[in-house]
């Protein structure tokens, strides 16, 4: 039997677990969990007991459903991101996962994030995949942007407006309401000029989304049985969908054809993001990647260690 590795993306709003082969790259399971490690921590930088036990909670869910499978927990790699870059009981959080658990987070800095999230992406488009593209993986806490043509990277960075954080922000009664985008606009626009200046030169035509928000966005369009590892996105059918939810209160959100109840609250945030990234760059195409954070590391790191000892 080969070995087999797992791959834990630890999100500021969401973990996900995924376990394929060393030998050759499958996936023969992916977990969700909405585990909110950054809920309470988006102003003060401090996780918050509650989140950190269901964190516990969930990864020992996580290794419970490796080992069952055979696996072996030195191939077991947990990566961390934006809460965990900011937050300052970061290393008290990894300390009693470890001795726990006994597993060992890696926390990556943001341009390691994007560097994984684009060989992700790289390694689900068509082959001969040539447009010149931009990459939007929308986090709790960050969001990554890779700009690229062909196999050649130009422009990558990691930016604080994931939906959590902006929530945090921007909201009316801890909510998304029609009333906080002038605001939102402005403080966005501010943080993204350096990004939207290095796409004014090099023009993108495309722009990928990956996973996380994508997948709904992918689940509005009502594809029963579609699990592509890329396709592409109707941005007809998009631009509907958000002028309907951004109308809506939290509590009719939830119950959207084609929502997940855990991303009702912060979606309006990452589709504003969206919007705005197709709208300042005149995008006329939007593609849908399954492949992030996870399939990258294993594209990266461990594709060449089936064979180790």
């Amino acid at each position: 039997m080969s070995k087999i590795c797992a791959i834990a993306d630890l999100g500021t709003n969401t973990f996900q677990l995924l376990i394929s082969p060393l030998a050759d790259f499958r996936v023969e399971d992916h977990l969700q969990r909405p585990v909110g490690l950054g809920m309470g921590a988006m102003e003060e930088v401090f996780l918050q007991q509650d989140a950190m036990d269901r964190a516990l909670v969930c990864l020992a869910e996580f290794k419970q459903v490796f080992l069952a499978k055979g696996g072996d927990l030195t191939d077991f790699y947990a990566i961390g991101t934006s809460i965990l870059r900011r937050a300052s009981n970061a290393g008290m959080f990894q300390e009693s996962v470890l001795s726990e658990l006994g597993i060992q987070i890696r926390i990556i800095n943001g341009i390691q994030e994007a560097e994984y999230i684009y060989t992700g992406i790289r390694n689900s488009l068509p082959d001969r995949w040539e447009k010149t593209s931009l990459v939007m993986d929308i986090g709790g806490g960050s969001v990554e942007f890779i700009l690229f043509i062909g196999h050649k990277v130009l422009y990558r960075v990691s930016l604080e407006l994931g939906g959590l954080r902006l929530k945090s922000l921007f909201s009316v009664d801890n909510e998304f309401n029609l009333a906080i985008l002038p605001d939102l606009d402005a403080y966005v626009s501010k943080e993204m000029k350096p990004l939207l200046e290095a796409c004014a030169e090099a023009k993108p035509t495309v722009l990928i989304g990956a996973a996380g928000a994508f997948e709904t966005i992918l689940d509005l369009e009502n594809r029963p049985g579609l699990t592509p590892a890329s396709c592409e996105i109707n941005l007809k059918t998009f631009f509907l969908h958000k002028t309907n939810l951004d109308a809506l209160r939290y509590e009719e959100r939830v119950d959207y054809p084609g929502m997940k109840a855990f991303r009702a609250s912060i979606f309006p945030y990452a589709t504003f993001l969206v919007d705005k990234v197709l709208r300042e760059l005149g995008i006329k195409e939007l593609w849908f990647s399954s492949y992030s954070l996870k399939e990258g590391f294993w594209f990266t790191e461990l594709q060449n260690q089936a064979n180790r000892p």
